[in-house]
């Protein structure tokens, strides 16, 4: 059992390590879900997004993981370039412990899905908001970094629930396409540097 999971961990490894080459050329989007929260905080609607009470903000743990991405992208000389946040405080919080500086985008926020047509219409919409960011591409040498939530993802990589502090990469094609690279757990980007 521990050569099968050490073989799986070499294979990831070596295309994690592809991945934080290709990123140190630049070219690439970055989405960051932010880090770790406090799950016994809920959103309260409507959002307020002047006043972090009444959200769901980072955990002590969640301030140190975003210090740590920071960290880490510096140490790997990962190139930052524009770094746009979610309007939540969660995800400003992690720009700014990370990246220092960023700008918001009130169409990287996260809507809870409601199962109605005006649900999903804003859903649809915020998608199609994110594949226009995703398919930017960044200034040469550059990436770009988006600070979101896991539901942002749902259509592009079928994901339900991003794990806290995950990277997702892409690839702007400059034709307003992108092609998914990859995903890098905050565990692993930290054992690469």
């Amino acid at each position: 059992m521990y050569e099968i999971t050490q073989k799986w961990r070499d294979k990831a490894d070596e295309e994690h390590r592809q991945i934080i080459a290709d990123l140190q050329q630049g070219g690439y989007v970055i989405f960051l879900r932010h880090a770790k929260t406090d799950w016994l905080q809920k959103d309260i609607e409507p959002f307020d997004f002047t006043h972090c009470e009444g959200q769901r903000n980072l955990s002590d743990e969640g301030r140190a993981q975003a210090v740590k991405i920071g960290e880490a992208y510096r140490a790997l000389t990962i190139p930052i370039g524009e770094v746009i946040s979610s309007p939540f405080c969660r995800c400003k919080d992690t720009a700014e412990l990370a990246f220092g500086t960023y700008r918001i985008e009130k169409d990287l926020q996260h809507i809870p899905y409601k199962d109605n047509r005006k649900g999903r219409e804003q859903m649809e919409y915020l998608w199609d908001r994110l594949d226009e960011m995703l398919a930017q591409l960044p200034p040469p040498g550059k990436n770009t970094v988006l600070v979101g939530h896991s539901p942002n993802l749902i259509r592009n990589i079928d994901i339900r629930s991003l794990p806290e502090g995950n990277t997702v990469v892409y690839k702007p094609d400059g034709k307003g396409s992108f092609e998914y690279i990859g995903m890098i757990w905050p565990e692993e980007l930290f054992r690469l540097y």
